[in-house]
């Protein structure tokens, strides 16, 4: 069983460049503007050095409210959406544990419930990240009429942070799993139980879901990608292996014990279907029916940091797709979008720009084939459709997944202002990417790095979403970015969104 990422945000949704000149913003103090009396200095110098450069800010940030800086910080940060899943996870396994506790009697029926704890949050860590349930999940939530009230939008658009329920019950999983081996130990040590097989199996498990869980966090991730990668998928299957010879042992034992069948002590245990359909999960999205598929790829070098790859897919708008050229090793998602001028035969996109070894790589030396797994999935940007003008904030490369929604027509997206920093944006993405901006557009703002220098993106922000009387902001930018510009926004009381990470 390939256990799925512990997690943010959306296992990332697509690979960013990382433009170090843009703010990077990571604490509280940092997320908020200047003092009142700051403030006010640094716009009224920002809005005068923005005009000569083709952006005047008519609409100045409100200055920071320090006496609300603490509940902003709990309400946004804190208590996002992604920990209060993560949250309501946990609650719900601190509740089945006491039930544990106090119904429990003999030691068979307690092992059998302790399993069956650890195997329902493997269940539930599996099946939320399944490319049929993220669809599910994102097609269920747009499809609410956008005379709903914005506050309810608001909130069911952050769909894209079920990442929580993921790492919830992953988390969650490990400590049930630490119980059952502490458990064994305990009773072996007293004398009630001497079945080593299943204590061996309990410890190795345990061995395997915490080496999986440190390699998962996000400081670690970040240094050694591919390990991560690597250590859930083999780590993973290793598990799901072990795990069924546990159940199979206590089966058996339990069969000793009341004169059955180990098949008919299975059929009444539940942690023996909740691993069967994680062994499914696992399977499935290697098997060339659910499309493990090794497409050919036209590249299209952009520029010595970017190549777009283009593909025969037939994938519709807002689609995330995870490509690789070596599908034991490492896999990589990005944002696919349609092509709007089909270079032989090919149907979708996707822009890689450096951002790592396996980036910098395809850049140089791109194959004519890559392979794809699993089905294409819903991207945070599939929630705009709840509104009806947005503004979409990006940096870099970020403009690739933007492109699902600025390439489409008017009637089928809301109305977009366009905020879009980069170095170099037409000599390093291309004029046709550059006319895709323009036609959702005409007057986006696409600041050019390298001559205008760093932007007041915050700024920049409040500014469009004023004048164009926007619903919500979008943001598709490396993490500092987003979170900047989303608490930025939402601490103001304005709908915004942007993955981190994992969402």
């Amino acid at each position: 069983m390939e256990v799925p990422s512990v997690s943010s945000a959306a296992e990332s949704q697509v690979s960013l460049s990382t433009d170090t000149r843009l703010p990077t913003i990571i604490s509280e103090s940092a997320l908020t503007t200047a003092p009142a009396g700051e403030a006010l200095d640094s716009v009224s110098t920002r809005t005068e050095e923005e005009k000569h450069l083709g952006f005047h800010i008519k609409y100045t940030l409100p200055p920071d409210d320090k006496s609300q800086r603490g509940p902003r910080f709990l309400r946004h940060v804190v208590f996002s959406v992604y920990r209060r899943l993560f949250t309501i996870v946990w609650l719900a396994n601190f509740s089945a544990f006491i039930y544990l506790i106090l119904t429990s009697e003999d030691i068979n029926t307690r092992l059998f419930n302790i399993a069956t704890g650890a195997s329902a949050n493997l269940f539930v860590a599996t099946a939320v990240r399944q490319d049929y349930i993220i669809n599910l999940l994102f097609e269920t939530c747009v499809r609410i009429p956008l005379s709903t009230p914005l506050r309810v939008r608001w909130t069911i658009a952050k769909i894209y942070e079920f990442g929580g329920l993921h790492s919830g019950a992953a988390t969650c999983a490990v400590l049930w799993l630490i119980y059952l081996a502490a458990y064994l130990t305990i009773i072996a040590a007293a004398g009630q139980y001497k079945n080593t097989r299943v204590i061996g199996m309990a410890y190795i498990i345990v061995l395997l879901f915490l080496t999986i869980v440190i390699f998962a966090m996000p400081f670690v991730r970040r240094r050694v990608h591919n390990a991560f990668e690597r250590t859930h998928r083999f780590a993973g299957w290793s598990t799901a292996a072990v795990f069924w010879a546990l159940i199979i042992v206590l089966a058996s034992d339990r069969g000793h014990q009341s004169g059955q069948s180990i098949p008919q002590v299975l059929s009444k245990t539940p942690s023996f279907y909740l691993i069967l359909v994680n062994s499914i999960h696992a399977i499935l999205p290697w098997t060339p029916k659910y499309r493990l598929r090794k497409l050919r790829c036209v590249p299209e070098a952009l520029s010595s940091r970017c190549v777009r790859l283009h593909f025969k897919a037939d994938i519709d708008e807002f689609y995330t797709v995870r490509i690789s050229d070596s599908p034991l090793s490492e896999w990589h998602s990005f944002a696919c979008f349609q092509d709007r001028t089909p270079k032989d035969g090919m149907t979708n996109s996707v822009i890689v720009a450096k951002a790592g070894d396996w980036t910098s790589k395809t850049i140089l030396r791109p194959r004519d084939y890559y392979w794809t797994r699993g089905q294409p999935t819903r991207g945070v940007l599939y929630t705009s459709l709840m509104f009806r003008k947005i503004v979409v904030v990006t940096t870099g490369s970020g403009i690739g997944p933007c492109l699902n929604l600025l390439g489409l027509t008017t009637k089928k997206r809301p109305e977009c202002r366009v905020l879009w920093c980069t170095p170099f944006p037409e000599e390093t993405y291309g004029k046709e990417i550059m006319n895709t901006v323009l036609d959702c557009d005409k007057n986006a703002v696409i600041w050019d790095t390298k001559k205008q220098g760093r932007p007041d993106m915050l700024g920049m922000t409040w500014q469009l979403y004023k004048e164009s009387g926007a619903e919500a902001v979008y943001v598709i930018s490396n993490p500092a970015n987003t979170k900047m510009i989303v608490y930025g926004m939402e601490s103001r009381g304005v709908p915004a969104f942007g993955p981190v990470f994992d969402s």
